[in-house]
């Protein structure tokens, strides 16, 4: 292995936008005449790519670690929300079925309470019902 091609190759790779013209010229000449150095390049050219395709790997790897971190996450609260939302309805649908309700639950005091009433006398002469107030209103 060359060691000074070597860092020709990587100021090429890494810095080719910095070399002059002139140097870039002779040095892809240089790799088309010598098999060698081509292979040396070639070799570090693979090389430099599969560094950033395991870089760009590990990336999405780790993006899509969070992703599904995150989506684990929101998995979770909807097991939680939809389990609380079925007990809520299960307890006002089965709940009436336990309960039971009496037409006369809204009455104070028992059946007869609400007529066991002492009416004034006075008020039998203007109640409506024994007097005709229709022909009343209209003498």
């Amino acid at each position: 292995m060359n060691y000074n091609f070597q860092d020709r190759i990587d100021e090429y790779l890494l810095h080719g936008d910095t070399m002059s013209e002139e140097d870039k010229a002779q040095f892809l000449k240089e790799i088309e005449e010598d098999a060698e150095k081509k292979e040396q390049y070639e070799f570090t050219k693979n090389v430099k790519q599969a560094i950033i395709s395991r870089g760009e790997k590990l990336k999405a790897m780790t993006e899509f670690q969070k992703e599904m971190k995150s989506h684990h996450h929101r998995k979770t609260w909807l097991w939680i929300s939809s389990i609380a939302a079925v007990l809520v309805i299960g307890f006002f649908a089965i709940n009436p079925l336990f309960v039971e309700n009496s037409p006369t639950d809204n009455v104070r005091g028992d059946e007869n309470d609400v007529f066991d009433m002492t009416v004034p006398t006075d008020s039998i002469n203007n109640d409506s019902i024994s007097t005709d107030t229709v022909t009343l209103l209209h003498e």
